[in-house]
């Protein structure tokens, strides 16, 4: 029974007290509901109330230190909301939240009201002071890239009435591709934010807050291995280490297929016709095989970029065929034309159960095959700096 107990009471988690005073200007009839960031998918709710004026307390116990997001809105005004991130546990928090922008210098105004904009945390605890760091820095990259696509925007604007077609063309493209680097330069803000903080546990939330840009899975992973022991078993570290392997695990998975030859593709093109992928093989050095969908975002970001290469290097011998996962052949053919992908494609509008998904472990678009004229495949997955480095070198 003694040791039963003794067991029982080892197995019950510290708590942590926690209290959050809020002033939230213009907040009538004001709800507040406090989430955990436990992993990339899941915010559970912590705690929650509601207030007439906007001035509240929560407080209450967490078993969890962390990061924790408070959101609260205005019941009777939707154009009053407020959200902002804090560490807890930590002293008594005071939360201000004003309708006027705080902060001008970085920051591109949002739909809803941010940290950044509008809210002032105090005390700043250390954690606390790192975390609003590294925002600002986000918000910095953030601004950056809207900067630089008003500027290519406006570069493109002044090549239009030059009369050159092939710079037109060219500037038309750069515009149209800009925003697949969006997630690139909040990337490069973790990216910093970690290289200056190498040992700090907001570096792992700064490192999960950019999961989804798969090109710096590799550089991620270098800086959580030469984190210290203790960070790397901590609640953050073994949620970035599951986020970073599963990137990695489809990288491995995927290259099993590097040697393997394709002698055809399954599907037909969107007027219901075979298409002899063999001859596009030999007819090029190399051809890449994507894998998307008119439903799939970041497949409709991509797609044009890589089409971009192509319509480069299609005299140098570089073929492309996009394989859709459609089940929908109006939407497939209408999302082809909405980007003028004049190229080969191919579709069984099965979705996942195609054969091919089967046969080439397709389980998450954007995907890539580049093949060699002989059908062998010599690349998975590839990168577009990748693609475009290659590309220069052996066309």
């Amino acid at each position: 029974m003694l040791a039963l107990l003794v067991s029982c009471q080892q197995k019950q988690k510290k708590e942590y007290s926690y209290q959050i005073v809020v002033d939230a200007e213009g907040c009538k009839d004001c709800y507040a509901r406090l989430f955990f960031f436990e992993d990339t998918t899941d915010h559970p709710v912590v705690d929650s109330i509601t207030s007439r004026d906007g001035h509240f307390t929560l407080q209450g116990k967490i078993t969890q230190p962390g990061f924790y997001n408070l959101y609260y809105t205005s019941n009777t005004d939707n154009t009053v909301v407020y959200s902002t991130d804090v560490y807890l546990p930590a002293d008594s928090i005071h939360i201000k939240s004003t309708k006027k922008n705080i902060r001008t210098k970085f920051y591109r105004v949002p739909s809803t009201g941010s940290y950044l904009q509008n809210t002032v945390v105090s005390p700043l605890s250390p954690m606390q002071k790192e975390l609003e760091q590294y925002f600002i820095l986000r918000d910095s990259l953030w601004n950056q890239f809207f900067t630089d696509t008003d500027l290519v925007r406006a570069k493109f604007a002044q090549t239009f009435d030059s009369g050159n077609k092939a710079l037109v063309e060219q500037w038309a493209d750069s515009v149209k591709y800009f925003d697949y680097r969006f997630s690139g330069y909040l990337a490069a803000a973790a990216d910093a934010f970690v290289r200056q903080h190498p040992t700090s546990v907001v570096s792992l939330y700064a490192m999960l807050d950019n999961r989804s840009d798969r090109p710096s899975t590799e550089r991620f992973r270098q800086y959580y291995q030469a984190m210290p022991a203790e960070l790397q078993r901590g609640f953050y570290g073994r949620r970035l280490d599951e986020e970073l392997a599963r990137n990695e695990k489809r990288d491995v998975n995927n290259q099993r297929f590097v040697g393997q030859h394709v002698q055809s593709l399954a599907g037909k093109t969107p007027d219901g016709k075979e298409l002899d992928t063999e001859q596009i093989f030999k007819q090029n050095k190399l051809t890449l095989v994507e894998f998307w969908a008119s439903w799939c975002g970041p497949c409709r970001m991509e797609m044009p970029k890589y089409y971009g290469l192509h319509k480069q290097y299609q005299g140098r011998g570089f073929g492309m065929v996009g394989v859709s996962l459609d089940t929908n052949h109006n939407k497939w053919r209408q999302a082809i034309a909405e980007d003028s992908l004049q190229m080969p494609h191919l579709s069984e509008l099965k979705g996942t159960s195609g054969d091919d998904m089967q046969r080439f472990g397709i389980n998450a678009i954007p995907a890539n095959l580049l093949v060699d004229e002989t059908g062998k495949i010599v690349a998975v997955d590839i990168p577009y700096p990748k693609l475009k480095k290659k590309l220069q070198q052996d066309l």
